[in-house]
């Protein structure tokens, strides 16, 4: 292992309240080999060696407030700083006062008058001392990081050859059959093309100035091949650069990438295939939706045909009857109409695109509620169609959604002498909202969510007839359209049903 850069120079503290005696030290000591720092009392020395950290602290003992004595004692008992060596300048000669230096925890003593040449040799064999002391500190850190370092790490000298090989790169390398070698050339110690890579970016990576980018490399090995991301950093040493080499082995990750992205094939395919068989699906359902609607058109317009021979015809008929005969013809033309509706419904839903623009509801609505009112019994209902906002929706969806709640109106509201249906609209922040009001049977608040289910009919349904299935239809009919229905009602005090297609693209118009 080469030790790291060391180039800044030494730094020594000279401490002394006599500014003579601080002018003295710093001539002696300016050669420019040193970084000189200087402190006039014991807690600006202190101060000082917290915040430069010396090499070395040229320590006069007589000063007043806190004596060298105490400097040193407290410098021993900072961790920080307790390693830096203390040289005490004193002109006290004695036995003692030296004792005392040592025991507060001085290394050596100089001295005044400070003899100048004596003064000079002490400070570079202590710095140098020093100075090597705190680079094998800094050597055994950095082997002991080296070699516990979760990555693999290679160094390289200029020539190419290997320096040092840490425990996890040893195994990394060892498993491709070829156990890296120290003092060995790099492409000795791995199989090709992986070595001509590595020493490709290694020779990168001395040019300088700027580390090279990573690379990716394939390693063949008996156990299995391998894949490696590598990095590389060039480490400027005293006595001559070096190359770092980090190894991550990026095996596990990149087989579970291929493995996605081979998954994601295969899903795509089946995708591909599953939309084929329902399209394919699609157009069965169409062609069996235009058979059946071809059979039911045909005894229907059998029906419709003596139907309207009997209204428009020349037979006397009673007035009641033909009234009777009326109603089942207008019934016969709303079959055939809702047949062509449910058809072009069917169209738009497997179709890839909907309605563009928003429509004017109220025609649609108009003609349904007269048709719908045409073969309703008697007694007639008052049907109050407010102003509408336009809606983002398709002719066929209205007129499907609005047949079944108006409808259900018309039902429910029969039992009154005087039925009365309102259709009007709200505005929300989610768009223009349709609503459906009566005054019949109502329902109960609790038993709301129950009207959208298959066959599920309520208690207040038990005397009409169906099979619980419209409202339901109509439910899946709107989400399948990003719209939503919703209904509010009392028991005995009618019903209002709500209807969301969609935010409206213009504004509502009264």
């Amino acid at each position: 292992m080469k030790p790291l850069s060391t180039a800044q120079l030494p730094r020594i503290l000279l401490v002394d309240d006599q500014e003579m005696n601080l002018a003295t030290l710093e001539a002696i000591l300016s050669s420019g080999e040193y970084e000189l720092h200087t402190a006039g009392d014991g807690y600006a020395a202190l101060d000082a060696a917290a915040r430069h950290r010396p090499d070395l602290i040229l320590l006069d003992i007589m000063m007043p407030e806190l004596d060298g004595y105490a400097v040193c004692r407290q410098i021993r008992a900072t961790p920080a700083l307790a390693s830096i060596p203390v040289v005490m300048v004193t002109a006290l000669n004695d036995q003692a006062s030296r004792l005392k230096g040592i025991q507060a925890g001085a290394d050596d003593f100089i001295s005044k008058p400070i003899p100048m040449e004596e003064l000079r040799a002490r400070v570079r064999t202590i710095t140098r001392l020093n100075r090597f002391r705190s680079i094998a500190e800094q050597r055994a850190r950095f082997e002991h990081l080296f070699e516990l370092s979760p990555a693999a790490i290679v160094l390289v000298d200029a020539d190419g050859h290997l320096c040092a090989v840490n425990a996890r790169a040893d195994d990394l390398l060892s498993a491709s059959g070829l156990p890296p070698r120290i003092g060995s050339p790099l492409p000795a110690s791995l199989p090709v093309p992986a070595a001509s890579e590595l020493a490709a970016l290694a020779t990168a990576a001395f040019a300088g100035p700027d580390d090279p980018g990573p690379i990716t490399v394939g390693l063949k090995a008996p156990g299995g091949d391998r894949v490696l991301h590598v990095r590389a950093a060039r480490l400027d040493e005293t006595d001559g650069p070096l190359v770092m080499l980090v190894l991550d082995d990026i095996t596990v990750e990149v087989r579970a990438r291929e493995a996605l992205e081979s998954m994601n094939r295969d899903l795509d395919a089946l995708v591909r295939s599953r939309t084929h068989q329902l399209e394919e699906a699609n157009q069965l359902l169409m062609s069996y939706a235009a058979f059946v609607s071809h059979d039911l058109r045909s005894p229907l317009c059998v029906v419709k045909g003596y139907l309207s021979l009997l209204v428009t015809g020349p037979a006397q008929l009673d007035p009641e009857v033909k009234n009777c005969i009326t109603q089942a013809h207008a019934a016969t033309l709303m079959m055939e109409e809702m047949i062509t509706n449910i058809l072009r419904l069917a169209s738009d839903e497997h179709s890839a695109s909907g309605p563009e623009h928003p429509i004017n509801p109220r025609p649609v609505i108009e003609r349904l509620c007269w048709k719908l009112a045409a073969v309703q019994p008697k007694p007639r209902p008052t049907i109050n169609i407010l102003p509408l906002p336009p809606v983002l929706a398709s002719e066929p969806l209205l007129e499907r959604v609005f047949f079944n709640i108006v409808a259900n109106a018309l039902k429910y509201s029969a039992s009154r002498s005087e039925p009365v249906i309102e259709i009007g609209a709200l505005e929300s922040p989610e768009g223009p909202v349709l609503y459906v009001r009566d005054n019949g049977v109502g329902f109960d608040a609790r038993d709301a969510e129950r009207l959208f289910r298959e066959f599920s009919r309520l208690p207040s349904a038990a005397s009409s007839d169906g099979l619980g299935l419209g409202l339901s239809l109509v439910s899946r009919l709107l989400r399948a359209h990003h719209g939503r229905i919703w209904a509010e009602g009392r028991p005995g005090e009618g019903a209002t049903f709500y209807v969301r297609f969609g935010p409206a693209a213009v504004p509502a118009k009264p």
